[in-house]
């Protein structure tokens, strides 16, 4: 009988390529993770690894095994579910998700709504990058998460350009659409103008990277507009951009969602044909879907029907 938890550290060893890092993301020694592996080979009756002085290496009876691992444990994580929901529909847990400005606007309040419907279900809640919720969804950490995706880049790739979760392997639930602004220094002659073409965009530096700007380069090349992307500036958030929208280095682009961090000292203006983000909420295909998620959706959905309009 092939002992779960052992499957789930060679999972791990699988996923993050060492012994050593696999220790780190699950909390053990790597002796622990050393002998778990040794027993799973016991278990097994076959060399899971190629070990050397550089490290070890899994084989081909190994990389069998681990793609095995992910399935088993996918399908006793939806038994578990199913099971508990089963036993009782009105408590039981939810491990939620969200990005920062989705969570801001609505995605808290929606917590507060389902906690008060139904006081029995136990929530939990990661912030992060919809890559990083996507992530999570695939390794059955969460079962539910707000994220968004552009016409050019997927739910599941990060800002490196690297796939982390195929988009085929989640199943998306419209929410909204998130459409990004130009944001301009105050003082910049196009502040002036209540809504903007492209083609005011010409000869204009643009600071920002992924995710937008994959689409907006799009967008200008079919108009014909000449701009300059200055991938030299480089952030985690907002907030950096704006500054040096500021000091006059450039323009950038913000979603509407995130519209509560503007500086004073910078206008957001409408852009005809900006890049529009898809806000979801997003579940694991073919996985068991828990009566506490559903309840979550709906909510979710009640919450942005009754968002307030905005000016843009």
């Amino acid at each position: 009988m092939l002992d779960l938890k052992h499957l789930e550290t060679l999972r791990e060893v699988a996923r993050r390529g060492s012994f050593a890092a696999a220790a780190e993301a699950i909390s053990l020694a790597p002796s622990a993770v050393s002998q778990q592996m040794a027993n799973l080979e016991q278990e097994v009756g076959a060399v899971l690894f190629e070990r050397s002085q550089r490290g070890n290496r899994l084989s081909e009876a190994g990389r069998a095994l681990a793609a095995r691992a992910e399935a088993i444990l996918a399908a006793v994580a939806d038994a578990e579910a199913e099971l508990g929901a089963i036993s009782d529909r009105r408590s039981g847990s939810l491990r939620f998700g969200s990005f920062t400005s989705a969570t801001a606007h609505f995605a808290a309040g929606a917590v507060e709504l389902l906690e008060r419907r139904y006081p029995g279900i136990e929530v939990s809640f990661a912030d992060g990058e919809p890559y990083e919720s996507a992530r999570l969804l695939k390794g059955r950490a969460l079962d539910l998460a707000v994220v968004f995706s552009l016409s050019s880049w997927p739910v599941g790739r990060d800002y490196e350009g690297v796939t982390v979760c195929p988009e085929a392997e989640l199943e998306m639930v419209p929410l909204l659409e998130d459409p990004y602004l130009l944001i301009l220094a105050r003082d910049h002659p196009l502040a002036s103008l209540p809504r903007l073409e492209l083609e005011a965009l010409a000869g204009e530096t643009v600071l920002g990277g992924p995710p937008w700007r994959p689409d907006l380069a799009t967008a200008c090349q079919a108009a014909g507009v000449d701009v300059h992307f200055d991938a030299s500036f480089r952030a985690t958030g907002f907030e950096a951009f704006q500054a040096f929208v500021a000091a006059g280095r450039g323009l950038t682009l913000m979603p509407r969602l995130a519209l509560g961090w503007l500086r004073t000292d910078v206008v957001a203006r409408p852009l005809r044909g900006a890049p529009v983000r898809r806000v979801s909420g997003a579940i694991l295909r073919d996985s068991y879907t828990i009566p506490a998620t559903r309840a979550m959706l709906e909510i979710l959905g009640e919450v942005v029907d009754g968002l307030p309009s905005y000016p843009y």
